[in-house]
């Protein structure tokens, strides 16, 4: 076992210091994005704020790892459009969706 996880640790090291993404698009960023892109549009599914902060935060992570180390220079260009979103800036800056701002944003509406 330990030899084992001694020469995965070290293919896992190259993987996650890689330039471009050798997984895409068998990678979990590629799974995230689309998998959200596709709930995200179903009208008949509703979240708690809580749930919508952890997607934010999980949608977020992904664009920026795949805006970093995509290989498809369009989805790697489209992850960069995304991030510079003012909406990402609450992520940017540490802070997650709260109760206060998704009413805000409701009465905006």
């Amino acid at each position: 076992m330990k030899r084992w996880f001694s020469k995965h640790k070290h293919d896992i090291h190259r993987l996650m210091n890689a330039r471009t993404c050798a997984l895409w698009p068998s990678c979990s960023c590629y799974h995230t994005l689309t998998h959200w892109q596709e709930q995200l549009a179903n009208e008949d599914l509703s979240w708690t704020v809580p749930e919508l902060a952890w997607i934010e935060t999980t949608i977020y992570f992904s664009l920026s790892c795949a805006a970093a180390h995509c290989p498809d220079q369009a989805v790697k260009a489209y992850c960069q459009n995304q991030l510079a979103n003012p909406w990402f800036d609450r992520q940017r800056n540490g802070q997650e969706l709260t109760e206060e701002f998704a009413e805000q944003l409701r009465t905006e509406q």
